[in-house]
């Protein structure tokens, strides 16, 4: 399906989002995805505060809130670049929003998101 959608896409750079709890998964699935479309990546994002796990809110604001401003990437190593962000879970998208608009800030051309599972109640 990935290739279906994005083959013709020529990106730069798989960037995948810190855990709050799955400890590697992300990590490990980011890295085994760049070898086998044989993209470069990057271990630059990070989590910069404590967040609690999306699943225990109840509404997206509170979501929203839970992850605002908890991620940076230096600057410069985005800049002008076609990103593919990994995460785990989609629930609300909050987090996927939090960090596309700091790669955003940062300069990134496209940012084309990717989650391993999506939630019963998420919406995509």
């Amino acid at each position: 399906m990935f290739g279906k959608k994005f083959g013709d896409v020529k990106f730069d750079l798989v960037l995948y989002l810190p855990p709050t709890k799955s400890g590697d998964l992300v990590k490990n699935f980011a890295m085994k995805f760049a070898s086998v479309i044989s993209v470069p990546i990057s271990h630059a994002l990070k989590k910069v505060r404590v967040t609690q796990e999306q699943k225990i809110f109840q509404n997206s604001y509170s979501k929203r809130e839970n992850v605002l401003g908890a991620f940076d990437i230096e600057d410069g190593i985005i800049k002008g670049k076609t990103i593919l962000l990994i995460d785990d879970i989609y629930d609300s998208g909050a987090t996927l929003k939090e960090v596309g608009n700091l790669l955003t800030r940062k300069g990134a051309t496209y940012i084309v998101p990717i989650v391993i599972a999506k939630t019963v109640g998420g919406t995509l």
